[in-house]
């Protein structure tokens, strides 16, 4: 039997898991602290004497705690490396959802071209705040897909607001590039930002230093750009999953039946949408862990093809392997375990998350025209009430504050697709590219390692 938990845990162990993709992360155990500035609301948060990150306890690694009460954590080169770049390397992993990690594990999952630098990331401000049961209780009554009732719909969205302290829980725009300037101040020049996936939105906010200073941008898979809209983000979101799921199944090859995509889709139809129920945003409990399923299979389509075509082969009769599978997977990819009981790491994902995009609560799409595009709906239900300001949302600077960029789009990503970087591409026309495929949203493009040490060459000259 396929061990999705162990797979997951794997996965994260990469540590590159991808914002929007809620792999499951490595859990290395955080003190609780609260700084200065970020007020627990009663009943939502409870602060504790400050204490550094686990992650913070060996000789390879410092840690700064900054005036925005934001954490950094910096990574020196290994012992044995005779010549360094100059300047420290600022890495955003995306996530939102990624905690810091020992510095040997760190170092042994940096891309090549990284392996020598000095590396630093900010902390994620959930993971050092205890999210409230109250917050986690309200956030499980609409993360394991069931109808809401009427009032449920009309008491839900107090609730959530009364419940958790949002802003306790992200990063925002104001304190990141806070954040970055401090951490520059007090470890020196900051060559350049490596950023993943959601990471990359984040990113832009230190663009215009980066330009100043004469830094570098590497945007790898990066999210869509921060004035895209919810709805397309979702919608195609779930498109480029369903062509990667063509892939899986075999449509794409010279031999397939040309019905191929179709019986997909139907069968994708089927399993996320339950004609027994009015339909909603999501269907019932068990379409939502399907679809939530595939999306938590996806985010590394090349070592998970085999289940991903079991599943779909075997609809709608499932063996208790392809259940334990659908189950687990759904389970890792809304942070909730086996008992329904939602992590803290669902709760910053959407809190970081939500204020970087507009339009949430249109939705993507029924359960019967599009059932992916549906359960990210549902998933996503918190954020059409998610409160936001101005300093927490997400904008990008203009084409003329940016610095010299790197684009490294994968034409294969389902959990960002190809489109995201087109995006980026047209905004920031003077960035260049360079393209990979890989099916899935886990793979640092290795191969490419050469050409990106050639730019950075270039961009540092």
């Amino acid at each position: 039997m396929l061990d999705v938990r162990s797979l997951e845990f794997s996965r994260a162990a990469r540590w590159f898991a991808g914002v929007v993709a809620l792999a499951a992360v490595v859990v290395t155990g955080f003190f609780l602290y609260q700084p200065h500035g970020r007020q627990a609301a009663a009943g939502q948060s409870t602060p504790s004497e400050p204490s550094k990150p686990q992650a913070c306890g060996g000789g390879a690694v410092r840690c700064h705690l900054l005036s925005t009460g934001i954490w950094a954590v910096v990574y020196a080169p290994p012992q044995e490396v005779e010549e360094e770049r100059d300047g420290l390397v600022f890495l955003d992993p995306g996530g939102p959802g990624l905690r810091p990690l020992d510095a040997g594990l760190t170092r042994s999952l940096l891309p090549s071209w990284l392996k020598n630098q000095t590396v630093a990331m900010l902390v994620e401000p959930w993971s050092v705040h205890e999210v409230g049961p109250d917050c986690l209780r309200s956030l499980a009554s609409v993360s394991e897909g069931g109808e809401l009732s009427d009032q449920q719909v009309v008491e839900w969205p107090d609730r959530f607001r009364n419940s958790c302290d949002v802003d306790l829980y992200r990063l925002d725009r104001a304190e990141y590039e806070e954040s970055f300037k401090e951490l520059s101040e007090k470890e020196g020049r900051i060559s350049g930002v490596y950023a993943r996936s959601f990471g990359a939105v984040r990113a832009s906010a230190v663009m215009p230093e980066l330009k100043r200073t004469g830094g570098w941008a590497v945007m790898d898979a990066p999210a869509p750009p921060p004035d895209t809209h919810a709805t397309t983000l979702m919608v195609e979101r779930s498109l480029a999953l369903e062509a990667g799921l063509q892939d899986v199944m075999g449509c794409t090859s010279g031999d397939a039946p040309a019905d191929c995509e179709k019986e997909l889709h139907r069968t994708l139809r089927e399993m996320g949408s339950d004609t027994a129920t009015p339909a909603g945003l999501a269907g019932g409990v068990e379409e939502y862990e399907r679809m939530t399923a595939l999306f938590s299979l996806s985010t590394d389509m090349g070592s998970n093809k085999k289940p991903l075509r079991d599943i779909l082969t075997d609809w709608p009769e499932l063996s208790a392997t392809d259940q334990e599978v659908v189950k687990s997977g759904s389970h890792a990819f809304t942070r909730r375990h086996g008992d329904g009981q939602v992590l803290p790491d669902f709760a910053g994902y959407l809190a970081n998350l939500c204020p970087a995009y507009n339009g949430w609560g249109a939705g993507a799409g029924s359960p019967e025209r599009n059932p992916l595009g549906a359960a990210l709906s549902r998933m996503h239900y918190a954020c059409s009430v998610m409160p936001s300001d101005a300093r927490s949302a997400w904008t990008l600077p203009k084409a003329a504050d940016a610095p010299r960029m790197l684009l490294l789009a994968n034409t294969r990503d389902p959990v960002t697709p190809p489109s995201a970087a087109n995006a980026w591409g047209k905004r920031f026309p003077d960035a260049d590219r360079l393209e990979y495929a890989y099916p899935g949203h886990t793979e640092a493009p290795e191969k490419l390692g050469e050409k990106i040490s050639a730019w950075l060459a270039g961009a540092s000259g």
